[in-house]
This record gives C-alpha cells, sequence and structure tokens, in this order.
C-alpha cells in the first residue's frame, strides 16, 4: 500500500478515529504512556509530535509541561479535527518522513503508536533526527513487536481443566505489511517489524538509546478488560528513550 492510499484510508476512518478509537476508554494509555512521555519531556521547550493525528498527546504535553507543540500528520481530516478542538498545538499537514522544517529547530520529539502504521521507517527516523537540536531527546511508543505479528491473538487450550488461555505469536522475524480489521468495517495499514529493526534503524540514524520499557499491563486496564488477567505480564507497549 503507497503513502497516497493510507493517507485516503486514515481520511475514511478519520469520523471513527476521533469518534470512537481515541475517546474509548484505555487505562494503558492514559495511566502509563501520557505521564511516561510528560516525565521525560520536562524542562522540553519545542516539541514536535510526529504523526500526532488530531492531538490529543499535543494537548496533554501542552496543558502538563506548558511547553509548544507542533502536531504533524498526513492526514487533512485528523488534523482538522484537532483544530476545531483546540487551538493549541500548531497543526501541520506533511509526510513526517519528510519534514517541512529546517535542521535543529526542536528540542524533543515523539512518535507515539505510530511506526506500526508507517512505511518509511528509517527516512523518518533520519528526519526526527535532522530537526532535533544536539542533545534533544526522542520518544517512541510502539504496540509491542512480539505481541502485534500478524495472526497474533488469544488460543484457548481446552486440553486442561480449568481451559487456560494463551496469547499466540506468528512469524516475529518476518517484516510484513498487512491491513488489518480494527473494528468490523474499519481496516487500518500496519507495518510489522522486530524490535532489532527499530533499535537498528535508531543507531544507524545517529541515536543513543537511553532506556527501554515494557510495562505490565496496568490494574485499571485488568479491570476494564478481565479477560486479558492472566497474560497481564506480557506486554502490550513498547517505549524507547533515545537521544540526538
Amino acid at each position: 500500500m503507497e503513502d497516497d492510499d493510507r493517507r485516503m484510508l486514515w481520511d475514511e476512518n478519520s469520523g471513527w478515529w476521533t469518534g470512537k478509537y481515541t475517546t474509548r476508554e484505555d487505562p494503558d494509555y492514559q495511566d502509563i504512556v501520557l505521564p511516561f512521555i510528560g516525565d521525560v519531556f520536562l524542562g522540553a521547550e519545542r516539541v514536535i509530535d510526529l504523526g500526532g493525528g488530531e492531538g490529543r498527546l499535543s494537548r496533554y504535553l501542552m496543558d502538563k509541561n506548558k511547553c509548544e507543540v507542533v502536531c504533524v500528520d498526513f492526514s487533512h481530516r485528523q488534523l482538522g479535527t484537532g483544530y476545531l478542538k483546540d487551538f493549541g498545538p500548531s497543526y501541520v499537514q506533511s509526510d513526517i518522513a519528510r519534514l517541512p522544517f529546517e535542521a535543529g529547530v526542536f528540542d524533543s520529539a515523539v512518535a507515539c503508536l505510530v511506526f506500526e502504521h508507517a512505511l518509511e521507517l528509517l527516512e523518518t527516523i533520519e528526519e526526527a533526527s535532522r530537526v532535533l537540536r544536539p542533545d534533544g531527546k526522542f520518544v517512541i511508543v510502539l504496540n509491542h513487536p512480539a505481541m502485534q505479528t500478524p495472526e497474533s491473538g488469544f488460543v484457548f487450550d481446552h486440553e486442561v481443566d480449568p481451559p487456560s488461555k494463551y496469547w499466540r505469536i506468528s512469524d516475529y522475524l518476518v517484516e510484513v505489511s498487512h491491513s488489518e480489521e480494527v473494528e468490523k468495517g474499519i481496516f487500518l495499514p500496519f507495518e510489522h517489524r522486530p524490535i532489532s529493526k527499530y533499535i537498528n534503524s535508531l543507531i544507524e540514524a545517529g541515536f543513543t538509546i537511553e532506556r527501554l520499557y515494557e510495562p505490565p499491563i496496568s490494574d485499571r486496564y485488568v479491570e476494564v478488560n478481565p479477560e486479558f488477567s492472566n497474560v497481564r505480564y506480557i506486554p502490550r507497549l513498547l517505549l524507547i528513550v533515545c537521544s540526538n
């Protein structure tokens, strides 16, 4: 799927994304992801939110850290929705692999739950490095690649009593583009890559990796989704902190 097709797909599903997905209860995002990014960016003055969609994370950072945030996305509809919601962040329509900014104009960058949908990984990481000042921070949040391989999911073992539930992982090392039905009739593009691909791309682009974090599923997430109670120590998320 080419970039134009991806943009069209995101525009077509913009109403679902902003009306249903971003408004649903997601304790892991609220209790783990947002505070983590906010803490890393304490003291930041100018942040670029890569693939920020309608600006939910951008607005959080502006409110918590009192910093300037530029939200960049290639979907006009996503950005338009964010602009109507709040005039706080600056909204810029652009491909995140070809940013319309001069070098070194940001002190922090974040790509939150973006790279699993982005076709040009290395080019985007190199662009993040280019627009960051020396020693700038870059935070990446991913749906954990080991858990997001195509055809991964729950498997029920009825050979034991009581029945057990496992999480199936398919061909983790195989990089693949695929389209996933995230809700009935709603298809979004996904890119599966192993963790080594992300780490090596960051190193190749000149980043120093400072920290990897694989948080367990939060208590509140299990309360909302009790079916995850016996797999709570299989991580759903991978958070990477780098410096330029």
